[in-house]
């Protein structure tokens, strides 16, 4: 069930106690985030009872919560797929086309569509958790978003000291956070397909009371209820793998905010020092 259709199936009742109105509001608000929701958390929120919210489905044509998230995970997964998925999909032909200038076209759609749904408000308040000079920024990616968190955590190194790069290894995780503060700012960064590490390690870090900012190409996805400020990038594309263009620009509009931290000269030139005392370059 898509978002529309429950519109329209929500009109068709003949009437709505207030308790559903309620729910129906809360629903259409935050229609994507319900299959990650959990029945008791979601009643809190509307302030309402399960047995209210299940007599409300039940009006709906469901059994209960369980059914409606399962038809509205199902819906919604129908946009994300995986690379094998689109390899297993795709007519494979050898007809001549411009690689190079799709790509490029797929990046220009994809970067446009990032800026306008972009708010420079959240963004505003990413830089003031990031900056924080009384916590320590810890900075997370797994798989391909791996990449994007090495070249934050590099960058920011230079213009703020405690910044901690989590490797998401299970194992060693419980020693790198062992000295998380609620002054403290998790940076997590993961696409469609979620990393169970990174979940965990958002949920935890926000019941531990720091701050978690959250990049990701799916405004559907688990880490919505813990996140304090949350960034969907547009990954499209034709080929097997989805573009990291506008997140990669996300992370660099990041450390150019970061830039305003007045301590970076003093970190610049002892850097600097350490390059030349390495023969790095």
């Amino acid at each position: 069930m898509d978002r529309k259709t429950f519109i329209d199936t929500v009109n068709g009742l003949d009437s709505l106690t207030t308790a559903e109105v309620v729910i129906a509001q809360y629903f259409m608000k935050h229609y994507t985030m319900l299959p990650f929701a959990k029945i008791d958390e979601l009643c809190k929120q509307m302030g309402v009872g399960k047995a209210t919210l299940g007599r409300f489905l039940q009006h709906l044509g469901f059994s209960g919560f369980l059914e409606f998230k399962k038809q509205v995970s199902n819906d919604l997964a129908l946009t994300l797929t995986t690379p094998v998925e689109r390899y297993e999909g795709t007519q494979h032909t050898d007809a001549e086309q411009s690689v190079l200038e799709s790509h490029f076209d797929e990046v220009m759609s994809n970067m446009t569509k990032t800026i306008a749904s972009l708010s420079e408000s959240d963004f505003n308040l990413a830089i003031d958790y990031m900056q924080n000079p009384n916590g320590k920024l810890y900075v997370i990616g797994s798989a391909s978003s791996e990449a994007l968190a090495n070249y934050f955590y590099l960058l920011a190194r230079y213009l703020r000291k405690d910044v901690i790069w989590l490797k998401a290894d299970i194992s060693t995780l419980p020693h790198q956070l062992i000295d998380v503060s609620t002054n403290d700012t998790l940076l997590a960064i993961s696409y469609h397909r979620f990393s169970l590490t990174t979940v965990r390690l958002v949920k935890w870090f926000h019941q531990h009371g720091g701050h978690v900012v959250f990049v990701t190409d799916q405004p559907v996805n688990p880490f919505v209820s813990y996140c304090d400020v949350q960034f969907a990038v547009e990954s499209a594309s034709s080929g097997f793998f989805n573009n990291r263009t506008s997140g990669f620009a996300l992370i660099e509009a990041f450390i150019k905010g970061l830039s305003r931290q007045k301590e970076k000269n003093d970190r610049f030139k002892r850097i600097d020092s350490l390059f030349e005392e390495f023969n790095v370059f």
